[in-house]
């Protein structure tokens, strides 16, 4: 079977792959201050969740062009410190890297 024939159709599911992130840049921020997250597999990226202790908050996703790069936003309510931030998709959970809110 060539490549040709291995791609998925128009109407057919493609399998997504979970994603991986290696950098949020910048690492620290305010509420509401928009982030951009790097890695692979983000095109399908339809959660980003940010933990700060035992808080944990949904970040809004304000951008998603890219396979390697989504931006997000900082979600109001949590307390400044050092925490962990992570996206999701179908396929599951992406690794964890370090993000500190600022108050």
């Amino acid at each position: 079977m060539t490549q040709a024939q291995q791609r998925p159709g128009p109407n057919e599911d493609v399998a997504y792959q979970a994603p991986d992130i290696n950098q949020a840049s910048p690492e620290s921020g305010r509420e509401g201050d928009t982030i951009t997250i790097r890695g692979n597999h983000l095109a399908s990226v339809d959660k980003c969740t940010f933990q700060i202790g035992h808080d944990s908050r949904r970040g809004e996703i304000v951008h998603r062009g890219e396979d390697h790069q989504v931006k997000v936003r900082v979600p109001q309510g949590l307390p400044a410190g050092g925490g962990q931030i992570l996206v999701s998709n179908g396929a599951g959970e992406s690794n964890r890297l370090k993000f500190t809110v600022r108050s």
